[in-house]
């Protein structure tokens, strides 16, 4: 059964199917190790011929065979060659470390999802505040002693009204950590601060563009407000539509928007599993 409907392309998102997004990485990567294999030969080579010609400018070869400005001409032949060689490099760099952080970023966010897909029993915001402390591994650690130590109902992280018209169904931040002076809840405020906040929305059909999209919303109000960076949004309902995955992988605009990772997560009830 498939939790991903057909929409629209977009030129900045990826494929929901995480076997796709799998082999074009893998493709892509395949292509740069290559280039970058090509170009170590013509670097190589480059350095070969500038260490030839030191040596025979060393030596005074040169001016024997060119008696006229010839460490002129040296020097310039050197400097062209290095700026030919040196430019393509600096781009293939930046290249390759765009597609490895597309990599860190696409392996981070399908094992979070897969991590809270398994430990979820169902769609409530227990479970998800729950999940987080098993799945998010920045947070994982001062997170589940938190909880331990507690033995609440964690309602300080549930239902959290961050002024009359944003609500959020769970809101994981420093400010909202029980201030009781212990070393557990001082390290979670501090891994809170760095990470930034996590924010989750459970909805009860499927997560569409609009819903998605009014989420982003309400983080970018929230970020404004509290000056808070935004760690993890997290969207978890019925099922999920390819539009609003598509809209969920903008990474470039979601950071311009102070989100730092968003995810969707189909999960549904048990009631509909069971039906």
């Amino acid at each position: 059964m498939s939790n991903v409907r057909s929409s629209g392309d977009d030129d900045e998102s990826y494929p929901a199917s995480s076997m796709i997004l799998t082999s074009r990485f893998g493709y892509a990567s395949t292509k740069l190790i290559h280039s970058v294999e090509k170009n170590l030969y013509i670097v190589l080579a480059v350095i070969v011929s500038i260490a030839t010609l030191s040596i025979l400018n060393t030596l005074g070869i040169l001016n024997y065979l060119h008696p006229e400005n010839v460490d002129y001409f040296v020097d310039l032949t050197l400097s062209i060659v290095l700026i030919i060689v040196v430019v393509p490099l600096v781009f293939l760099i930046i290249k390759s470390k765009n597609v490895l952080d597309k990599w860190n970023d696409m392996f981070e966010k399908n094992t979070i999802s897969t991590s809270m897909n398994i430990v979820m029993e169902d769609r409530t915001k227990e479970e998800a505040l729950k999940a987080l402390a098993f799945s998010v591994g920045e947070i994982s650690e001062p997170l589940h002693a938190y909880i331990e130590s507690k033995k609440s109902d964690l309602s300080e992280f549930y239902d959290v009204n961050v002024n009359a018209d944003l609500k959020f169904d769970i809101l994981l931040d420093a400010n909202h950590v029980l201030n009781d002076g212990s070393t557990i809840s001082n390290n979670l405020k501090q891994i809170l601060q760095y990470y930034g906040a996590a924010v989750v929305k459970i909805v009860d059909g499927a997560i569409d563009k609009n819903t998605v999209e009014s989420f982003v919303n309400s983080l970018s109000t929230y970020a404004s407000l509290t000056k808070t960076e935004i760690g993890l949004g997290l969207i978890i309902g019925e099922e999920m539509r390819k539009e609003g995955q598509e809209f969920a992988n903008k990474a470039s605009y979601l950071k311009r928007r102070r989100i730092e990772k968003l995810l969707l997560l189909a999960k549904p009830s048990i009631t509909s599993i069971q039906g």
